[in-house]
């Protein structure tokens, strides 16, 4: 009896030892499962945010595109003195300027009509009166339009 007794002593200790390792292997795996799904949620949201960085990154390039094309129309049109013809270089120039805004701009919005009927306007004009005018309505549009596109940007990044 008394090996018995033993015996059976020394089976309950290593099941109450096998009982702690598997506790403690059991809280050790619940922390790195935990770590885990925080380091894969951390991964997501870096994505999320890539992508969000990314086409504001191509926003901000196309903003950049439609003031170059308007500051190299408008560079043209400047210098072409008053009451004078542009020649016919400058003509193919200002049409292809023409051309690229009405590509790049939403033909959808009424910003965008109205800013390439100024633009019309401004191609069309001799005195320099009437350039001025057009020229602050053209002005005026711009800003809004980019203005209109620059805080779709800093939502989109919000």
């Amino acid at each position: 009896m008394q090996a018995a007794a033993i015996s059976a002593l020394a089976a309950w200790a290593a099941a109450a030892v096998a009982a702690t390792g598997a506790g403690f292997q059991f809280f050790v795996g619940r922390k790195q499962a935990t770590a885990a799904l925080i380091s894969a949620n951390a991964a997501l949201k870096n994505s999320e945010n890539s992508g969000r960085h990314k086409k504001a990154e191509f926003r901000q390039a196309w903003i950049n595109k439609v003031i170059d094309t308007l500051c190299d129309h408008h560079a043209i049109v400047s210098t072409i003195p008053s009451g004078q013809s542009a020649t016919s270089e400058d003509e193919r120039k200002l049409a292809g300027l023409r051309t690229k805004l009405a590509i790049l701009l939403n033909p959808d919005e009424p910003d965008t009509v109205e800013l390439l009927s100024e633009i019309e306007k401004i191609d069309a004009i001799s005195t320099d009166a009437d350039f001025a005018s057009a020229e602050a309505k053209m002005f005026t549009v711009s800003r809004r339009l980019l203005k209109r596109e620059w805080v779709r940007i800093k939502e989109e990044l919000s």
